[in-house]
Parts: C-alpha cells; structure tokens; sequence
C-alpha cells in the first residue's frame, strides 16, 4: 500500500455518527500494511473505546470475552428479533396491490442478502477467530490490505463480508453504548435477560409476584433494577384492591374517590426495544431511555381518565415535580365537547376531596375542558414512527425510590425478603433512585379498537422503527426512502384492520 497524501488525510471523517456511515475509515489503520500491523491498530481502537489492553498482551481473556458477548447479542438481536420480523411483514405487505410493492419486494431481498453473509461460514470464522477482526473486516473496503499475512491470505476480503462487518461493528456499537452510557439502564437490560431466562413475557408484568418471587437474580445490577420495579408496584397497590362486587380493580384516593379499573397492563422495556429505540432515528443516548417500565390503566369508563390521574397523583405515585410535561399528552379524546363529562367526573372528585364545594356550571365545564383539550393535545409527541389513531392518555414520569443495603454486607435488600422486612431493626443505608416510567390510561372500548388495528396496531409501529434501523445498519443494502412511509402506513391499515 501507498503512503497516503496529506491532503488525503483530511478526508477521514471525524465527526457524524458511526450509524450513518457506509463502512469504517478510522485514521488509526491509515499506515496499516499487513495484518500484524492492522491487528495492533485495531487493539488501540478498542482501548480508546473502553476495553482494557495490556501492553505485549493485546487483548486478555477476559476482555476478550467480553467483546464476543456483544458480537453473540448482536447475532441474537439480527436472527432472534430483527430479520424475522420485519420478513413476516414485508410478507404480508407485498400481497396487497400497493405501490410500494417494489419497495417491499427489495427489502425482503436485502435481508435474504444480510442475512447470508452474516452466517457466511468464512465470516463466521474471521469474526469467532478475534473480535478484534470486526474493525478489519468494516474497514477492509478503503484498506484492503488489513488481512494481508492472515494465515497466508492474500486475496482480498468480499465485499458482502465488508458489509456484514460493518453491520455488526455498528450493532454491537449499539448494544454496547447502554452499558457503557448509562448504568442505570444496563441494570434493566440485565433484568430483562435474567426474566427472559425464567420463561417471563416482559410485556405481561403486572401479575408477578415482584414482593414475593420464587426467583431472586444472583448479579447486583439485575437485583438493583428488580428492587426498584419491585418498590414501585408496592406503592401502587397500595392504593388498589379487587372489589368482588363490582368485579374489578378499584383505585382509592384514600378521600372517598373511587376510580374502576378493568385490567393494568405493565412491561418491561426489552434488551432489544433498547437497542431499536437508540438505533431508529439520530443516534441517541441511553440514558435518554425514559419508559423503562410502561404501565396501562384500562378503564371501565373513559371519563374516569382525569380523575385516575389526580388520584394517582394524591397517592404519590405520580409527583408533579417528576412529570415531564412536554409528554403528557392525549389522543383519547376528539374534542373538547368530548372531554366535558371527564372535567366534571374531576371537579366532583376535588370537591369530594375538599369536603364540598360548588361545582362550576356548564358554561365554566366547557371553558375548562376546551382549556384541558388544548394544553393536553399540543404535545402531542412528533414521533413519525406513531399513530394518532392510538387512543389513549400518556406522561412519563420519574417515580421516586429509595434502595436500602446491608451496612454489614452491603447486600441489597429486597421486598418479600425477610431482611427487607426485618430493615428497621438492622443498620442500613439508603440510596435515592429513580424509575423511568411510561404512564397510559384509556379506556377498555378505546384501547381494544386503536391499539390492535390499523397503522396504530403495536406491530405496525414496531416495523416503522425496525425498518429505520435496517436503514441505518445497513446502509446501502437495505433502502426503505421516507417518501414511502406515508403510504406504508395506509398499508398497514389494510394489513392490521
């Protein structure tokens, strides 16, 4: 290889995402000849992004495991996750006379494509035999002497390995950035792993016995984040009870409010939906991951919505001080004549809750339900991968928790446990933490007709963010162009109606 120019220097790019990039060009392997030269290169590429090097070593065993667990989730995320079911829906896209219909044909053909040079044999035997190969492999294309000398090669590396190389590179970029930009995340990936392996659906939460498991996890950042899903349940069901006659949940205030609830739904955001939602648009960061645990309130009446989340807020679970307010929004209701008899089921409750009062009349009840409609609509989120046709009340909130420890042991104590029980007569020390959550109330007729139809249909939006990040990771091998979303979600309408 020839010495590079100066001024071709100034074309390696330094800034922009490693997503958004069609193969690898780090200055680090500019001067690399050979593979012994490029495999030193690369150690230092992995130094700089955390991995711990020893000089004369390389790098160690268990560095070196380390690295191949996220190549393993990365393989896991594409085969387990990923392809199969952005395929399943391309499937049933391409039977409907849509003009998109080209677009769906070349998608499915692209993952065909990725998927076998992913499990190409040779590639499989590069990246297995060093994980230090995956920087070669993504960056073989604008230096393809990387794998010169590797046991006698000389050709050079296909371009299909290329492209499969950067792919992982970038997944396992991915992966890795929510252990390495927040450890308060990487507890509830760690905790999702742990259910996974338990046979737990982490969209199904609500009835796990979170204060009494038969199953505690053995690391302390899974036994961390289960602590703290664990004090939030407890808070809440302080506040319900299943009323027999009635034949649902009841929610009490504590102050006579009264608010019937038919079923709560609650899940835990996967390893992989972490990975998708920093992946999908601009690269994000992980601690920008606010919807940890979402919960569902479906109601029996969806004018009870206003008065629920007053409650919520009476009984702590819901502090004004931790709600972010540009994400309350709502889409349950059309407007605002539509949301009077809520504003007056409200204004009975806090009249309720006051010892009495005059309620306003039916001229006050539609100023404030106009001014409600208006400040809970505006912010609606601009989320392009979303539907307004999902109906429903939403905010997210930071709910506040304390984490108690052994002073002796410095052991987590947690709730059911006859430590966690016994933390009044034993020294303690408490840690203040807090629980990303997701909050959603509607009502049981709105939630069965928005949430499995149409382009508002879970699935639907799932492959608008799963086809974003095939955009990303696979860049110039899979193109779904944004002048076409419009018309996949009419698509989608007819798919999921």
């Amino acid at each position: 290889m020839e010495d590079s120019a100066p001024d071709q220097e100034l074309h390696h790019e330094i800034f922009g995402s490693i997503l958004d990039r069609t193969e690898l060009t780090p200055f680090l392997l500019l001067r690399a000849k050979d593979y012994h030269v490029a495999l030193k290169q690369a150690t230092k590429m992995m130094a700089n992004r955390g991995f711990d090097t020893l000089e004369g070593v390389g790098l160690p065993l268990g560095e070196r495991e380390r690295a191949v667990r996220y190549i393993e989730r990365a393989y896991a995320y594409f085969f387990d996750g990923l392809f199969p079911f952005t395929k399943k829906q391309l499937e049933g896209l391409v039977t409907l006379p849509s003009p998109n219909a080209d677009i769906y044909r070349a998608c499915l053909r692209a993952i065909e494509a990725a998927a076998a040079a992913l499990e190409d044999p040779g590639l499989r035997c590069l990246v297995d035999a060093d994980p230090r190969n995956l920087f070669l492999l993504a960056a073989s294309k604008r230096y393809p002497r990387v794998f010169h000398g590797y046991e006698g090669r000389t050709e050079d590396i296909p371009v299909s390995w290329q492209q499969a190389g950067c792919a992982l590179l970038k997944m396992c970029h991915l992966i890795k950035s929510i252990e390495e930009d927040s450890q308060d995340i990487n507890d509830y990936a760690e905790l999702g792993f742990f259910l996974k392996k338990q046979g737990r659906r982490l969209n199904d939460l609500y009835q796990y016995a979170w204060e009494n498991p038969e199953t505690l996890p053995e690391t302390e950042s899974a036994r961390r984040a289960f602590v703290k899903i664990s004090s939030f349940f407890h808070k809440l069901n302080e506040s319900l009870s299943f009323d027999r006659s009635r034949g649902c949940l009841v929610f009490k205030s504590g102050d006579g409010v009264e608010v019937e609830i038919e079923e709560i739904k609650a899940r835990l955001k996967s390893p992989a939906s972490m990975v998708t939602k920093l992946g999908k648009d601009v690269e994000g960061e992980a601690y920008d991951i606010r919807d940890i645990l979402a919960i569902t309130f479906i109601l029996r009446n969806m004018d009870d919505t206003l008065t629920l989340f007053h409650a919520l807020q009476k009984r702590g679970v819901i502090l004004q001080e931790n709600t972010e307010s540009h994400s309350i929004t709502q889409t349950l209701y059309s407007n605002p004549e539509s949301m009077i008899e809520a504003v007056r089921r409200l204004a009975a409750s806090l009249s309720l809750s006051s010892g009495g009062g005059v309620l306003p009349d039916e001229d006050g009840l539609r100023m404030r339900a106009k001014m409600f409609y208006e400040s809970l609509s505006m912010n609606a989120e601009k989320n392009r991968h979303t539907s307004r046709g999902h109906r429903k009340f939403q905010c997210k909130i930071a709910f506040s928790l304390p984490l108690h420890r052994s002073l002796e042991t410095n052991e987590i104590l947690v709730p059911g446990t006859t430590l966690y029980a016994n933390r009044k007569r034993m020294p303690i020390k408490t840690e203040q933490h807090t629980l990303g959550v997701e909050l959603r109330i509607s009502d049981v007729e709105s939630w069965r007709s928005s949430e499995y139809r149409a382009d508002s249909h879970h699935d639907a939006y799932k492959f608008r963010q799963h086809i974003s990040v095939m955009n990303r990771v696979f860049k110039n091998q899979f193109t779904f162009p944004e002048e076409c979303i419009p018309q996949l979600r009419k698509d989608q309408a007819q798919l999921f109606s």
